[in-house]
């Protein structure tokens, strides 16, 4: 049996992502060229992050090495 605390945790991440896409396809329906531009740089710029963060927690996951 599932506590109340990992029940509300899931309803309240299950409602982001519900929110999340409604928005987004909002968005691109009223002004797609915006949307899907701002969409790109965000993930750009999260793809740069991750990178980033992956080089300076250490050479464990680098492939070069």
């Amino acid at each position: 049996m599932s506590t109340i605390k990992s029940t509300l945790a899931r309803k309240a991440a299950k409602a982001a992502v519900k929110h999340t896409a409604h928005g987004t396809a909002s968005k691109l329906k009223r002004d797609p060229v915006r949307a899907a531009t701002l969409l790109s740089v965000g993930g750009a710029l999260g793809a740069a992050a991750g990178w980033m963060a992956g080089r300076s927690a250490g050479g464990a996951a680098s492939v070069g090495s």
